[in-house]
C-alpha cells in the first residue's frame, strides 16, 4: 500500500521506525550504545534526509540497501 510522503497539513511523516531504519540501512555502525545512535541521528541530520528522501520518492531505494560496513572490506582486503 502506497502511503504518501506528507499528511493533511503538508509535513512529512517521520516515525521513530523510520530512524532506525535508515540508520542501520545506511550506518549500521552507529545502532549502539544508545548515546552514539541519538548523538549521529542530531550531529547528521538524519531527520532531515529522511524527510528529503520522502519528497523525492528515494526514502524506500535507500533503506532497501545495506551497505558492506568499511570493516569488512578491510579484512577482506587484507586476506586476499
Amino acid at each position: 500500500m502506497y502511503q504518501p510522503a506528507t499528511d493533511l497539513f503538508g509535513e512529512v511523516i517521520i516515525l521513530e521506525s523510520d530512524i532506525f531504519d535508515w540508520v542501520s540501512a545506511v550506518a549500521p555502525r552507529w545502532l549502539t550504545p544508545e548515546r552514539s545512535f541519538r548523538n549521529y541521528v542530531r550531529g547528521y541530520n538524519v531527520v532531515e534526509k529522511i524527510r528529503v528522501a520522502k519528497l523525492t520518492g528515494r526514502y524506500d531505494d535507500i533503506i532497501s540497501q545495506r551497505y558492506e560496513p568499511w570493516h569488512a572490506r578491510i579484512a577482506l582486503s587484507a586476506i586476499l
